[in-house]
């Protein structure tokens, strides 16, 4: 499941308090120890940063957003419907520069973000083991 990260596009995500000031910015996943949640993002300049899982977006698959976009088309605006199929075209593409130029229309407001992209960590299915061990630990104790 690594191999099929690597070399991806992925968002910070934009409402992180991100101590490196990455929130929002766009790198490429280098790098990812999924066992420990690690995963770096290399970014246009060669600076690097460490990020959890649920740190980052990344696009959803193509024939998701196209389903997603045809079911749900009454509720999107013109311009999103638009703006989605073409950010669907583009995901379908081999060429990595059409995957970053779809990363970025998905930007273009909340609507398209959110039909269109994905944290990885849910992506991956990853749950945080910190988080089950509390949960184990919460429920044991009561």
């Amino acid at each position: 499941m690594t191999n099929e990260i690597l070399g991806t596009y992925a968002q910070v995500h934009p409402q992180l308090d991100d101590p490196v000031g990455r929130q929002g910015q766009i790198g490429m996943i280098t790098y990812a120890d999924l066992e420990r949640d690690d995963v770096y993002i290399s970014f246009e300049k060669g600076q690097q940063a460490l990020y959890s899982s649920d740190a980052l977006l990344i696009m959803r698959k193509s024939n998701e957003i196209y389903r997603d976009t045809i079911s749900k088309v009454s509720e999107l605006s013109t311009p999103d419907f638009k703006t989605l199929l073409e950010i669907s075209m583009k995901m379908q593409s081999s060429n990595l520069q059409e995957h970053r130029a779809a990363l970025e229309m998905s930007l273009t407001n909340e609507t398209t973000r959110q039909f269109s992209q994905i944290s990885l960590q849910e992506r991956l299915g990853i749950t945080n083991n910190y988080q089950l061990e509390q949960e184990q630990v919460h429920t044991c104790g009561r």
